[in-house]
Order: structure tokens, then sequence, then C-alpha cells
């Protein structure tokens, strides 16, 4: 037995529908709905899957990232006066969706101000020493004024996410499809990848942190080998996220290949501020080139999709051994700055670039932490910051040209 919550927030509501399975005959499903532990309101009706019930709100309050607001749920099957099972849960009222080429989060325009979160930690690499580290890296980006993460080829964890709908943490879900099916372009790896995407849909779509879906990540590779099987394979993970969630947008495939996608997302890591400005001048609406596209011989035209940075940065620093030696053991992308204030200037100025456009709805910087070689976090690989909180708060957080009142 299972459920999906979906917020309503102009009509006030939660609609939940229940997945029964076993359920007798003269069952009633009944949702109960409490905001700080009083009533907001009730629905129920005959059990049944598919069956939903619409819980009016009294009061309704948002969830957004400044007020993450939760209501508490109770769902039970009832047997006239006997509750035959029950389980409490808990949603959010919010909504997300695309205007053009903007992100709007409850009826107000959205930039993304998102970090690359891979998810690593020194001694469990992809398991979290604790459930109080997952919380402590949200707080982690969080500090240095972001406001949400592209989790980056990792399906996260449960709890991962739980503490991202407690904080007010912005999150689109990411498929690690890296070596799933590039290498070996066959359909058994593709339908394998594609049944656990399902999975992971379907366990995390009530989440109220995750605002959209990625399925695949820079798929040149498989793309160039095989860019008919690509297309194809894309567009039938597409069209299966959304008959599995209409409520969000896809990012067919972060960067490149792009097939269909309601998001345009490009990786870009020119260091240099100027020629990183370069790339993204042209971008607008009505505009088809151009402007920076990763492999514009292969990916799908731009159509006035949100416009996203969804890499860039990855900007290099270890302070111990700056300036960097060549070393395989200390890696970060472009020439390694000469000494720390370089290193602000260069996060500023390409941040500003993004900022600063008032066509491009979000970027994602690179990377919230190092990992292993790659050591051009904001924090250490043991989650030291390397850099003055105010300081990044302020490039990182700086207002966005997208976000302001004029139409696109």
């Amino acid at each position: 037995t299972s459920a999906r919550i979906v917020p309503d927030l102009d009509g006030g509501r939660l609609v939940v529908t229940p997945t029964i399975t076993g359920a007798r005959t003269g069952l009633r499903f009944r949702a109960t709905v409490t905001a700080d532990g009083t009533a907001a309101g009730a629905a129920e009706a005959p059990a049944g899957s598919g069956s939903a019930v619409v819980v009016q709100l009294a009061n309704p309050r948002p969830w957004s990232p400044t007020a993450p607001f939760l209501y508490d749920v109770r769902l039970e099957l009832v047997d006239g006066e006997t509750i035959v099972d029950s389980v409490a849960s808990y949603a959010g009222l919010r909504k997300f969706h695309i205007e053009g080429n903007r992100f709007y989060l409850n009826n107000e325009p959205f930039f993304f101000r998102s970090v690359l979160d891979q998810g690593f930690y020194p001694d469990g690499i992809w398991t979290a020493p604790s459930d109080a580290e997952l919380k402590a890296d949200i707080e982690r980006a969080k500090a240095v004024g972001f406001n949400g993460a592209r989790l980056h080829q990792k399906v996260f964890e449960e709890r991962f996410h739980y503490w991202a709908d407690q904080l007010g943490y912005i999150t689109w879900g990411e498929f690690c499809d890296w070596g799933a099916w590039r290498q070996q372009a066959s359909l058994e790896a593709f339908h394998n990848l594609q049944n656990e995407w399902r999975e992971v849909v379907m366990r995390d779509l009530n989440h109220p942190s995750i605002v959209a879906w990625t399925p695949y990540n820079e798929t040149a590779e498989v793309a160039k080998a095989h860019i008919e099987r690509h297309r194809r394979c894309v567009q039938e993970t597409v069209d299966l996220t959304r008959a599995l969630d209409p409520t969000r947008p896809v990012n067919d495939c972060s960067g490149y290949v792009h097939v269909d996608t309601d998001i345009y997302t490009v990786h870009c890591y020119d260091q240099d501020v100027a020629t990183f400005a370069e790339k993204f001048t042209a971008v607008a609406p009505g505009a088809r080139e151009g402007f920076h596209v990763n492999v514009p011989e292969l990916d799908a035209p731009y159509a006035g999709q949100p416009y996203v940075v969804d890499e860039y940065g990855g900007t290099w620093w270890r302070e111990e051994i700056a300036p960097a030696q060549a070393d395989p053991a200390s890696w970060g992308y472009g020439r390694p700055p000469e000494g720390i204030e370089e290193v602000y200037a260069r996060i500023a100025g390409l941040t500003k670039v993004l900022t600063d456009h008032p066509h491009i709805a979000g970027y994602t910087y690179t990377q919230l932490t190092d990992v292993e070689q790659e050591q051009n976090g904001i924090y250490t690989y043991d989650r030291q910051l390397k850099f003055d909180a105010e300081r990044l708060r302020a490039i990182f957080g700086a207002p966005a040209a997208s976000e302001g009142e004029e139409s696109p």
C-alpha cells in the first residue's frame, strides 16, 4: 500500500491517491491533515486503488525555501469504526512550474542557485557516516548562499530528501546513468536503467523539495556512436517520466545531448570571465543559435525553455599547496589560481555573468566538496570550509535579473 500526495497551491488543497493491495469490500480510505497539531482538513471515500480524495486545507500555508512549512498527514484504512491500517507522513503545499523561459515557485519568479553535490564521503564513499551528516551537507550549502543542489549522478538517500523537505532545499532528482549503458549501448542495459529509474521516481515523487527530474547526464558518447538508439531511448525515458509524474518538468540529459527537454541545460567550465560571458550573450527566448550549446551537431535546438548552466566553476583551490603544481591527485578546471583572491574574483565573475543575465534561469556551481582527486569544492572532502562564508553568500545569493517583474 502506498499513496501519492499532490499539492494544489492554487486550490489550497492536497490530492491524495492511494494504491491499495488486498482491500476487502466495505473499507474506506481516510486522509487527515494537521498543521502544528491543529486540524487543517480531512476527506474519505470508499477504498480503492487510484481513487483520490481531496483534502481542502483551512488557511493554506505554502512550502518554500524561506518557510518550509510541512503538514502532518495521516492515512487510514477503516472498517466501520475500526482502523485496519494507518501510516503517518507529511506534505508540502508548493507549486513549481515553467512559463516561457522562467521558473516559478508558488507563482513567483524563481532563480535556481544550486551547487553540484556528488554525495561522496572520505570513509564510506557513497555512504554517509550518519543521518546528521546528510542534514549537515544541506546546511553547509545554504550557509554559503545556495538554495538547492543538483544531485550529481547518484540516487540520494531518502533521509537526504527528508532533510531537504524540512530545511527548504530545492533539488532535481537524478539518476546514475554513467556506465549503465554508454559503453554497451544495448537495449538490455537501457531497460535495466529504465526499470531502476521508474523505481526512483515512484519512491521520491512525494518530496516537495524535488522540483524536476534528470534521468541522464552528458550522453555525447553514446549519442555519437548510436544516434538513433540514443534518441529513441532518451525519448522513451522522458515519456515515461512525464507519465509517472506530470507535475514536474524533465531535464532529459544534463548538459547534453538533448532530445526532448523542458529545461535546456548546458555545462561550461571556461575559467576566463570575459570568454565565459561571450558564450551566453545571445541567449534569449527567440534565439536559436549564437550561444553556448555543448554538442550543437547533435543537441536538439533551443526552443525557449528555461536555460540553466547546470555545471560551471570547478575552480581548484588547496591553500596549503598553492600555487598548484601538476598533480593528478589535486585537480580542478583551468589554470590553477595563484592565490585565494584570484579564486574569489573568478568565482564572483563567473557567477555574476549568470545572475545578471535576464534570460538565464539558474546555475549549478561545481562543487560542494572536494571529491577524491577533484579538489575544487567549496569545502574540503572532510567538510572544512575553504573560504569566507559571508563573501560566498554575497556572490551566490546575489539578486538575479531573471527574478525581476518584467516578462521575459
